[in-house]
């Protein structure tokens, strides 16, 4: 049967109730669709709590501010360990299909224009957010050939990785899972995928994504 763009299909695989936060369908060549459950890269508005949406965020902020999300294949050669917190990946090469959070394996090396959006599903322990060691590197690599997750791309990100930055700084990928922040009024030549929206408390923060959904 024919993947169609009636509706997304939510898994959540990792964890009961965290959504697209909690989902990594492993690729299998043996299944229909390689085992996707949705058309790969297909694109989807997800409402706000107070519009309906996933109200387990509502008390981890963003509760009027909804999230566009994008069905994508992770898949990685370095495989890099994982973060806790929501994170950001790139697409590895011109299809805007497949996704690693592998810097260096951007479709340019290292190389923020070629940032996908932010990996939701990840180790952290914030409720909603984060589904701990039900996903590890190991698993979302699936022995090479990958999982398909969902990435934020344009919206409220609660709990998200921040390696470095402070509340009101631009972000940009900067390393494997990893970003840096600019203060406010100073040069940005990078390519943009959010902002630091609140307080960064142990490399932890909420964000704002803002990588234009297309």
């Amino acid at each position: 049967m024919a993947l169609t763009l009636e509706y997304p299909v939510i898994s959540s695989n990792l964890g009961q109730g965290f959504g697209v936060f909690g989902t990594a369908d492993p690729y299998n060549s043996a299944l229909q669709n390689n085992g996707a459950q949705n058309p790969v890269g297909s694109l989807y508005f997800l409402p706000a709590a107070s519009m309906g949406g996933n109200t387990t965020l509502s008390s981890a902020g963003g509760y009027a501010a909804g999230l566009w999300v994008r069905y994508v294949l992770y898949k990685s050669t370095a495989n890099p360990a994982m973060v806790a917190g929501p994170a950001p990946v790139v697409y590895t090469d011109d299809t805007f299909s497949t996704v690693s959070g592998q810097f260096s394996e951007s479709y340019s090396a290292s190389s923020s224009t070629y940032t996908a959006g932010w990996l939701l599903p990840n180790t952290g322990s914030v409720a909603g957010v984060g589904v701990g060691s039900a996903i590890t590197a190991t698993i979302l690599n699936n022995g090479g050939n990958g999982s398909y997750v969902w990435i934020g791309v344009a919206g409220f990100i609660p709990s998200a990785y921040l390696a470095a930055g402070a509340q009101g700084n631009f972000l940009y990928m900067s390393g494997n899972f990893a970003t840096t922040g600019i203060a406010e009024g100073t040069s940005q030549p990078q390519r943009g995928c959010g902002y630091s929206w609140s307080a960064v408390t142990s490399n932890i923060g909420d964000v704002i994504a803002t990588l234009i959904p297309f």
